[in-house]
């Protein structure tokens, strides 16, 4: 099973930047041609998307769609509209199970706030300003 969250970074990030914020962290952490690993550990796959580019547009939109779907948090479209990278995180937790993977991949939230302030999208649970929930997404679909 997998599992998506989105990083609305405020500043442009790179998967270089990301790597070496994560080795500064923890020297175990790699990111191996868009896969995330803790060590021997596979969490899954990470990519950036920068504003402008289809894939962010596509993300960018389908994320707004959803906000407006909930009813709520019309104070976090300005925010999300004015990113400028996102960082699109697919955790794998079939071989570990899932409490195990988030937390071996928590460092990696700590490691992108501190390249750039924004906003999570967590799949099915809703929008987060690190962890306080701005938007309610779990009645969405």
């Amino acid at each position: 099973m997998s599992y998506y969250i989105r990083y609305f970074a405020a500043q442009p990030v790179t998967s270089k930047a990301i790597h070496q914020a994560l080795q500064a962290l923890d020297p175990t952490f790699k990111i191996d041609l868009g896969e995330l690993l803790a060590g021997d550990a596979a969490l899954g796959q990470i990519e950036v998307n920068q504003a402008q580019g289809d894939m962010f547009e596509d993300d960018l939109a389908q994320t707004l769609r959803l906000v407006a779907a909930s009813g709520q948090g019309q104070a976090v479209i300005p925010r999300l509209k004015s990113a400028r990278s996102i960082v699109v995180v697919n955790l794998e937790w079939d071989a570990l199970g899932s409490e195990a993977v988030l937390a071996k991949a928590a460092p990696l939230w700590t490691a992108l706030a501190q390249l750039s302030p924004g906003l999570s999208q967590w799949d099915g649970s809703g929008i987060y300003d690190g962890a306080q929930q701005l938007v309610d997404l779990s009645a969405v679909r």
